[in-house]
């Protein structure tokens, strides 16, 4: 496995990193991947291991408010900021491995963008999944909360407060709890602009999204208590075209850290196979 990182320089002269793990020999296609809220891309690096060793690339970007990148920690400008670093991810993918099939995979926070990326851009890609969408909370956020959020959205859109997410269900696998805990690029802050903006481009993929315009995938587990299992299922249930949504009984929000992550990710890769 090829991995090397980087840093470029947005129009607003922010350092925006990257990571690209390549096979040694020629790829058959790349995954550019888009991580979840309060983590970043290096925790996927077991991601990357799995398919460089199936011959396909990966290569991953820190979002505006998150790891590597600079900004304030939880914060963005916009939504749309967001989908300009996904349009990005993917011409760097596309350099990456020319003439090779491209897929957007995105978890979480990265999951409810990269379907708003499909839904409201049309890319022309091989197909896109999207593990534990957050279109809705697992949980009901706090009233006072999302009343703060609101307010300094109008008069402080940089002000971030917690993002309330209960870790006890991340993952069944005590290391992977305690090497989040203990990562020095996480953290639980978040904004207004992209706290509410999340629940709202959720529910906007429940009121507008129609004919998948690529292959999609996606997957939940059903005792996921950070983001909704059922708001995926009633999604995937509105969705026409070449729509797979599978479920994964009894486990928590991290599939690809789950005890049974390499059934998983395995799932992920025939499933690309697929569509390749």
């Amino acid at each position: 496995m090829i991995h090397k990182s980087f840093f470029e320089t947005d129009p607003k002269r922010r350092k925006v990193f990257f990571q690209q793990w390549l096979p040694e020999q020629q790829a058959d296609g790349i995954i550019a991947l888009v991580h979840g809220l309060g983590e970043h891309s290096g925790r996927y690096e077991h991601v990357a291991e799995f398919f460089t060793a199936h011959n396909y690339g990966v290569i991953a970007v820190d979002t505006y408010g998150h790891g590597q990148t600079t900004g304030k920690r939880g914060h963005a400008e916009s939504m749309e900021a967001y989908m300009q670093q996904i349009e990005r991810l993917l011409t760097l993918a596309a350099q990456a491995v020319p003439q090779k099939p491209v897929f957007l995979y995105g978890h979480s926070m990265g999951g409810t963008l990269v379907l708003n990326y499909l839904f409201r851009y049309h890319p022309s890609i091989a197909g896109v999944i999207a593990t534990s969408p957050a279109v809705r909370p697992g949980f009901a956020p706090p009233k006072f909360l999302l009343a703060i959020g609101r307010l300094a959205r109008m008069v402080a859109p940089s002000f971030t407060q917690s993002n309330s997410l209960d870790l006890n269900y991340l993952s069944h696998d005590p290391g992977v709890m305690a090497a989040y805990k203990a990562d020095p690029l996480v953290h639980n802050q978040v904004s207004g602009v992209v706290g509410l903006g999340l629940i709202e481009w959720g529910e906007w993929l429940l009121g507008n999204a129609g004919t998948t315009p690529a292959p999609l995938l996606l997957i939940h587990g059903t005792e996921d208590r950070l983001t909704s299992f059922s708001a995926t299922k009633e999604l995937a249930s509105k969705l026409s075209g070449d729509v797979t949504f599978k479920r994964y009984d009894k486990l928590y929000h991290e599939l690809h850290n789950e005890f049974e992550k390499y059934d998983i990710l395995n799932d992920l890769f025939n499933w690309i196979k697929a569509h390749s």
